[in-house]
C-alpha cells in the first residue's frame, strides 16, 4: 500500500521524460512572433495593395483604376493617422440603436396579462404527459422493470441485438447509482414525450404540407424560421410564460425538433410514385385508402427517418433543458460543470451516452447507416433544413438462386460440417463441461479472493472455501468464464444444426473468440494476487480444473477456425493493415498507463491511519479520557471534534492507491500487458505482414479478437467484483478502465475482417 495524490518533488518519470524533451517558453517565444508576423503582413498588405492598384493604372494608362488607386491610398493614409478614431465611431451606435428587445418585451407582458386561458390550454399537454410518462410510469417503476421493458421494445421493433443492447445500457445507468437512475429515467420520459408530442403535431402537418402545396408554401418559411432562429433566443418567452422547468424545456426542445419531421414527412409523401396514387385511385379508393394504403406505407422510410432525427435533436437539446431547470442527466452535467465535480460529470456523462445511444438504435430505419452518435447527431444539425439528404436507399434483396444455361435454377447451400470440423466442435464442448465442473468446485479458501481488497470481512475467514461464482471466490471472473461458455454453446448448437445460417458470430470465429477471452479470464484469476494481509488464503482444485477446460476449449477452437470452410463476400483490400497494428499497439501503451494507474482508492478509515496519525488520534483518546474523569466536557467535545477532523482529513488526502504494477495490489497489470505483448506478436500476421491471403488474415483476426476480448473482461471482472462487495469509501481505479479500453481497441481493430467472413456455400440444381 501506498498513500497517493500528494505529488512527489520530482513528478512522474513521464513527467520528468517531457518536461525534458520540450521547452514551453521557446515555444511561447515563436508563437508571439509568428502572430507579429502576421500583423506586420497585414498591414503591409493594407498599403501595398491600394499601391499596387496605383501603379497597375499607371502602366496600364486607365484612369479609373489611377484615380482609385491614388483615392485608396490617401484612404489608408488617413485611416492610420486618426488615432483612436476606431474607438469614437462606436458611440454612434448608442444614438442609433433599434429597441427590438423593448418590443419583444411588451408582447411577452401584454400575452402574459391578457391571454391566461390560452396559456394554460398550451400548457396543459405538456404538463399533463410529462406528469403521466415520468412521474406515474417511469419513476413509479423499478429500474428493472424498465430495462426489460426497453429489451421487449427494442426486441419487437429492431431485433434481439438491439433489444440486449439496449437492456444492457440501461441496466449500467441504474448500476451507476440510485440518483443516476432517477435522472436517466427523467432523461427517458423528458424526451419520449417530447418527441410523442413532435409526431403527433409533425406527422399530419407534413401529410398536409405533402398533400396540399398552398399549406407547404405557408409552412416551410415557418419552419426555416423555427431553425435559424437560436433556442437561446426564444427559450425567454417560454421560461417567462412557463415558469423554469420541464414544461418549458420540453416547449422548446418541440421548437427545435419538429422541423425535420415536417420535411420528411412532406417529402415522403411527395416522392410517392404518380403512377402508383393514380392507379388507387383508378380502382375506386377513397383519398383516405390512398393516404393510409398507399401513401403513408411507401413513405414510412422517410417517416423513420425524420422520427429518428428528431430524436437525435432532442437528445442535443438536453444541455439546454438543464440551464432552462429541467432535470435529467443534463442537470446532472450542468451541476458538475459548475462544481468542477469531475466524478459526478464521469458517471453523468457515460450515463447521457449510453441512453443516447439506446434512443437512437431504438428508432433507426432498418437500412440506416451505422455511423456512432455523435457523427449522427452532427449530420441532423448540419441537415435541418436538407433532411433529404440524410435519406438511404434501400438495399436490393439478394437474388433467391442462379439461372444456369438451360433454364434451372441452381440453390446455395451452406458446406455441411467436416470430420475435422467436428472433432474440434467435441473437443470444445468437452473442455465446456470441464469448465462447468470447475466453477462448481472450491476456488480458494481461507480468505477472499479480489473480494479481500474491498472489504475487511474477506480478511480471514478461516475453514470457509468458494466456488467461481461466489463472492469471496471467483466472483465476476467465474460469471464471466461461465457466461462465455453459454456463448460457445450456442455457438456449437447454431454451427451444428444450422451451420452457417444463424448470426455470423455464432461459427468457428465467435467460439475461437469466447474460448480465448475464458482462458485469458481465468489466467487471471489464477495470477491475481490477493492481499498481502490475507495470510490464511490458498488456492483450491476449482480453479485449476476451470483452467484446464478453458485450456481445451481454447485448443479446440482454434482447431476448428483453422479447418472450417470460411470465405469472404468480396475481396478484401489489398496491401498491409498498418491502421491495425497501429491500434495494436496504441492499446499496448493504454495498457501501460493502466499499470501505472490506480487500481482501487481505498479511504476507509482503517486502511488511512497510519502509524504517526495513530499516535496522534491515541493521544487524543488519552486526553478526552482524562478530561471526561475530572468533569471538563467542554475539552472532552473539542478532542472529539479534532479526532473527527483528523480522520475526516487523512480520508480526504491520504487515498491507499494500488496500481497495476505494485506488489501490495493484485499485479493484473503484468498481467494485462503480457497479454497486450501477446496480441502485438498475434497482429504482425493479422495484418499481412507474413501472407495476404484472406483465409490466413482471418485465423490470425479470430486471435486477436479474442485476445482483445480477454482484456475487455478482465478490467470489467475486476470493477465488477470489487463493486460487487466494496464497503463505504472504496473504489475500484481508473486503471481497470484503462484496460477496458485497451480491449475494446484492439478487438476492434480486426472486426471488419471479420465481419465479411461467412460459411462458404455449394450449388446445387434443383427442380423448377
Amino acid at each position: 500500500m501506498r498513500p497517493l495524490y500528494a505529488a512527489s518533488s520530482d513528478g512522474h518519470f513521464v513527467d520528468r521524460t517531457v518536461g525534458k524533451l520540450t521547452d514551453l517558453d521557446k515555444g511561447t517565444q515563436v508563437a508571439d512572433a509568428v502572430a507579429t508576423g502576421i500583423e506586420y503582413l497585414v498591414l503591409a498588405a493594407v498599403f501595398v495593395i491600394p499601391i499596387l492598384m496605383l501603379l497597375g493604372g499607371l502602366r496600364s494608362r486607365r484612369a479609373v483604376n489611377i484615380l482609385g488607386g491614388v483615392a485608396a491610398t490617401a484612404g489608408v493614409i488617413w485611416y492610420r493617422s486618426i488615432g483612436d478614431w476606431d474607438q469614437r465611431q462606436n458611440s454612434i451606435l448608442d444614438k442609433w440603436q433599434i429597441p427590438v428587445g423593448d418590443w419583444v418585451e411588451q408582447v411577452t407582458i401584454w400575452v402574459d396579462l391578457n391571454m391566461k386561458e390560452t396559456l394554460d390550454v398550451i400548457k396543459w399537454p405538456f404538463h399533463t404527459m410529462l406528469k403521466i410518462v415520468v412521474d406515474q410510469w417511469l419513476l413509479s417503476l423499478s429500474w428493472l422493470t424498465v430495462c426489460i421493458a426497453v429489451l421487449i421494445a427494442g426486441w419487437a421493433f429492431r431485433g434481439l441485438k438491439v433489444g440486449i443492447g439496449s437492456f444492457l445500457g440501461l441496466t449500467i445507468c441504474g448500476l451507476l447509482g440510485e440518483e443516476y437512475w432517477k435522472e436517466t429515467a427523467r432523461t427517458l420520459g423528458f424526451i419520449a414525450v417530447a418527441v410523442i408530442l413532435c409526431v403527433m403535431i409533425g406527422i399530419p402537418v407534413g401529410v398536409a404540407c405533402g398533400r396540399m402545396d398552398g399549406v407547404w408554401r405557408v409552412v416551410r418559411p415557418v419552419l426555416d424560421a423555427m431553425q435559424v432562429v437560436h433556442s437561446f433566443v426564444y427559450m425567454l418567452p417560454f421560461v417567462f410564460f412557463f415558469g423554469v422547468g420541464f414544461v418549458s424545456a420540453t416547449m422548446v426542445t418541440m421548437v427545435f425538433a419538429l422541423p425535420p419531421l415536417i420535411r420528411l414527412t412532406n417529402l415522403g409523401i411527395r416522392q410517392v410514385p404518380e403512377d402508383v396514387v393514380e392507379a388507387a385511385r383508378a380502382y375506386g379508393a377513397s383519398e383516405r385508402r390512398v393516404l393510409t394504403d398507399v401513401q403513408l406505407p411507401l413513405a414510412r422510410a422517410a417517416l423513420m427517418t425524420g422520427i429518428n432525427q428528431t430524436l437525435l435533436l432532442a437528445i442535443s437539446m438536453l444541455g439546454i433543458a438543464a440551464i432552462m431547470g429541467a432535470g435529467g442527466l443534463g442537470r446532472l452535467l450542468y451541476r458538475a460543470i459548475a462544481n468542477q465535480d469531475i466524478a459526478l460529470a464521469g458517471s453523468g456523462g457515460l450515463a447521457f451516452f449510453i441512453v443516447a445511444v439506446v434512443l437512437d438504435r431504438l428508432t433507426q430505419p432498418d437500412d440506416a447507416d451505422r455511423g456512432g452518435l455523435f457523427s449522427r447527431i452532427s449530420n441532423a444539425w448540419k441537415n435541418t433544413k436538407t433532411p433529404e439528404l440524410l435519406l438511404q436507399k434501400a438495399e436490393e434483396p439478394a437474388d433467391p438462386g442462379i439461372d444456369t444455361d438451360d433454364g434451372g435454377l441452381v440453390a446455395a447451400m451452406y458446406e455441411p460440417l467436416g470430420n475435422r470440423e467436428r472433432m474440434a466442435l467435441g473437443g470444445a464442448a468437452l473442455g465446456s463441461i470441464i469448465v462447468l465442473v470447475g466453477i462448481f468446485l472450491p476456488w480458494n479458501s481461507g480468505a477472499g479472493h479480489i473480494s479481500a481488497y474491498a472489504r475487511y470481512a474477506d480478511e480471514s475467514l478461516t475453514n470457509q472455501s468458494f466456488n467461481g461464482l461466489a463472492a469471496s471466490g471467483g466472483s465476476w471472473f467465474g460469471i464471466i468464464i461461465l457466461l462465455f461458455v453459454v456463448a460457445l454453446a450456442v455457438s456449437l448448437y447454431a454451427s451444428v444444426f444450422t451451420p452457417g445460417q444463424k448470426s455470423r458470430w455464432l461459427g468457428p470465429d465467435g467460439a475461437t473468440i469466447f474460448s480465448i477471452a475464458a482462458l485469458l479470464t481465468a489466467i487471471s484469476a489464477i495470477l491475481g494476487d490477493p492481499p498481502s494481509v490475507a495470510n490464511e488464503f490458498s488456492r483450491s482444485s476449482g480453479i485449476y480444473v476451470t483452467l484446464i477446460g478453458c485450456i481445451v476449449m481454447a485448443a479446440s477452437s482454434v482447431l476448428w477456425v483453422w479447418n472450417a470452410p470460411m470465405g469472404a463476400r468480396r475481396p478484401l483490400a489489398s496491401g498491409i493493415r498498418w491502421g491495425r497494428l497501429f491500434g495494436v499497439a496504441f492499446s499496448g501503451l493504454l495498457i501501460v498507463i493502466a499499470g501505472y494507474s490506480g487500481w482501487t482508492f481505498d479511504t476507509r478509515a482503517d486502511s488511512v491511519i497510519g502509524p504517526e496519525l495513530q499516535i496522534q488520534l491515541d493521544d487524543i483518546v488519552m486526553q478526552a479520557e482524562e478530561a471526561e474523569a475530572s468533569g471538563d466536557l467542554a475539552l472532552a467535545g473539542s478532542l472529539a471534534a479534532e479526532f473527527t477532523a483528523l480522520i475526516a482529513y487523512a480520508q480526504r488526502t491520504g487515498d491507499v492507491i494500488h496500481d497495476g504494477f505494485n506488489d501490495e495490489g493484485a499485479g493484473l497489470g503484468w498481467v494485462a500487458l503480457a497479454i497486450g505483448l501477446l496480441t502485438l506478436l498475434v497482429a504482425v500476421p493479422a495484418s499481412g505482414l507474413i501472407s495476404k491471403e484472406e483465409t490466413f488474415l482471418y485465423q490470425w483476426c479470430s486471435i486477436v479478437c479474442g485476445l482483445g476480448l480477454g482484456l475487455l473482461v478482465l478490467g470489467i471482472a475486476w470493477v465488477a467484483t470489487i463493486s460487487r462487495v466494496a464497503e463505504t469509501n472504496l473504489v475500484s481505479g481508473v486503471g481497470a478502465l484503462f484496460i477496458i479500453f485497451a480491449g475494446v481497441t484492439s478487438a476492434g481493430s480486426v472486426r471488419g475482417t471479420l465481419s465479411e467472413f461467412d460459411r462458404k456455400q455449394v450449388y446445387e440444381e434443383v427442380s423448377s
